[in-house]
């Protein structure tokens, strides 16, 4: 005998955001090419992390790594013009320079699309201060600078151009790593 078929109806349910969402973390601010520019950064994180300044230790290998994705001013879902920088710190975050530092700032919303990108051009990170860690929260104020050469990749009509920035924000740390004051 055949059984019936029984439809059913499947309804997704979309969590509904506070107002305010995302919570802004912090600004990274400069200049590119002699202009003012500046960047904000978020927490979009709903049930987990998903910071957009966070720190974490690679899967293949433990170096703390501090990737900086800064987004246009009060313009979370514009992906078109983000920045994004990230540095090694070895074992341990600390203050100081980072190691194979990458900088780009996106043309639109593929991270590996167009883009001026400091690949095979100079970049430097600087971690100033790295706030307390707070009894609440995985996230701890953090500050520095950030300069790089940047060239054009696939991003016709652009030349290359330095990058001086500051930032200034709240960074997510994931549960494994390390820091040193």
């Amino acid at each position: 005998l055949a059984s019936p078929v029984i439809a059913q109806e499947v309804v997704v349910v979309e969590p509904e955001l506070p107002e305010g969402y995302p919570p802004t973390m912090g600004e990274v601010s400069g200049t590119l090419g002699g202009e003012a520019v500046k960047w904000e950064t978020f927490d979009f994180s709903i049930g987990a992390f998903d910071a957009s300044a966070w720190v974490g230790a690679g899967y293949e290998d433990p170096l703390m790594t501090l990737h900086l994705m800064a987004y246009p001013p009060g313009e979370p879902d514009t992906m078109a013009g983000r920045v994004y920088a990230e540095a090694e710190f070895g074992e341990a975050l600390h203050l100081g320079e980072g190691v194979n530092v990458a900088v780009s700032i996106m043309q639109g919303d593929d991270i590996d699309g167009a883009r001026l990108s400091s690949e095979g051009q100079s970049a430097v990170l600087i971690v100033d201060s790295i706030g307390p860690a707070r009894d609440d929260s995985y996230n701890r104020r953090m500050t520095g600078k950030i300069t790089a050469h940047l060239c054009p990749v696939d991003w016709a009509g652009l030349d290359c151009q330095d990058l001086e920035l500051s930032f200034d924000t709240d960074v997510q740390l994931e549960t494994t790593v390390v820091v040193t004051e």
